[in-house]
């Protein structure tokens, strides 16, 4: 199931340790337990790509789902 469209508009998504913060508005958001430290999370269209410390490169197509790419 791909993201809501609410998460993708709004398009804000905080790296904060082994977690992503994907916003939807100001107040509201999906957490995302990577188990790794995170250092950047950006978006790729309707997709996030999260970067880790390691090197990889982790592409959700929803909160749960990912392909490392």
């Amino acid at each position: 199931m791909p993201w809501d469209a609410k998460y993708v508009k709004y398009a804000l998504a905080k790296a904060e340790g082994k977690t992503v913060k994907v916003h939807k508005d100001q107040y509201n958001y999906a957490p995302i337990n990577v188990g790794e430290t995170v250092t950047m999370a950006v978006w790729a269209g309707d997709e996030l790509n999260v970067f880790l410390a390691s090197g990889k490169v982790r592409r959700y197509r929803d909160q749960y789902n990912y392909r490392v790419v």
